[in-house]
């Protein structure tokens, strides 16, 4: 009786390399869908972080009877002294943070200028989770050095609030209405998160007489910008790379943490010339197609980066009387 031996036959390299193709086209066809959900779940969540602001924003006024205001200028006669907290700052304890926010000096040194003070060390230790996209590609602390002692890293943040807007006709035309300061931008405080100085003051939801479902109150600045030769530029809501969202900026102005619309919603090329930033900062998203807004009713809308230059500067502005196309 004879036994055969039957050899077994393994993969030949042929078909080895059609296998990893195949897999290599699989992994491909997939990747985008993947990619796609996640940042469709990336998206829900900075929905729900504008949302929380939102609603921060309505108890702050069911509290205080006004919106905060974005600074207000602190003692001192040093610039920089004079720097005081932002509107994020005074969200806080709607924003579940009310063991920081009952450490801050509010009268204090809101600066780096000698040494991180009291209030920066504490602003060292918080971060606000809902102040931060998670489509963001930009960085999310800064460290602020000191002149003297050291340096502490602080929380930066993608939100803006918006502090009105101006258009007459073209999106560079010098502002009628009186802006704060051209060398921080063009300031109009015709929205609904404003500066507390001399040209205005913090507003209760009465005065937004176009409708709180008409006005925009906080969008975002959460992506790179690109100039005309397609280089990246960093850039947020100040003549910086981005104050911390504690601080409201330059003293006069208050630029820093809030927008004036200026521009359209930010895709390929620049904001305008190194003159126009600072407040001035156009919308951007990490998002594709267009940028997350809170409006005054604390419901969150998506606004395309196509949408009309009027609509956009109308949104911004709480009592201009016109009639909103589609956006």
């Amino acid at each position: 009786m004879s036994h055969f031996k039957r050899s077994r036959k393994g993969f030949t390299l042929v078909e080895l390399l059609v296998v990893i193709a195949i897999i290599g086209v699989l992994i491909a066809l997939l990747l985008p869908a993947v990619q796609q959900a996640r940042e469709a779940a990336r998206r829900i969540q900075c929905t729900n972080h504008q949302k929380q602001l939102g609603l921060a924003l309505h108890n702050y006024h069911d509290t205080y009877g006004k919106l905060p205001y974005n600074a207000i200028p602190q003692s001192g006669s040093v610039g920089d002294r004079q720097r005081g907290p932002s509107w994020l700052t005074r969200l806080l304890p709607f924003m579940e943070q009310n063991a920081a926010y009952d450490q801050f000096e509010f009268t204090g040194d809101w600066t780096m200028q000698d040494g991180p003070s009291p209030n920066a060390a504490i602003l060292g230790q918080l971060r606000v989770p809902g102040y931060n996209c998670p489509s963001s590609p930009l960085p999310t602390v800064e460290t602020q050095s000191t002149n003297a002692n050291g340096s502490v890293e602080l929380q930066l943040t993608n939100y803006v609030g918006i502090t009105g807007s101006y258009y007459q006709g073209g999106t560079t035309t010098t502002v009628s209405t009186s802006p704060q300061d051209s060398s921080y931008g063009d300031s109009v405080y015709n929205g609904m998160i404003v500066p507390l100085n001399s040209k205005s003051n913090a507003i209760g939801l009465e005065s937004v007489t176009d409708g709180t479902s008409n006005t925009m109150m906080v969008s975002e600045q959460s992506d790179y910008f690109y100039n005309s030769s397609g280089s990246q530029v960093y850039r947020r809501s100040s003549g910086h790379a981005g104050r911390t969202w504690a601080n409201g900026g330059g003293a006069g102005t208050w630029t820093s943490n809030v927008t004036t619309i200026r521009y359209p919603i930010a895709t390929e090329g620049g904001t305008g010339n190194a003159a126009n930033y600072n407040v001035n900062v156009a919308l951007v998203s990490a998002h594709p197609g267009g940028v997350l807004m809170t409006l005054g009713d604390a419901s969150v809308s998506f606004l395309a980066e196509t949408v009309d230059f009027a609509v956009l500067t109308g949104l911004a502005d709480r009592q201009d009387g016109n009639v909103l196309g589609e956006y």
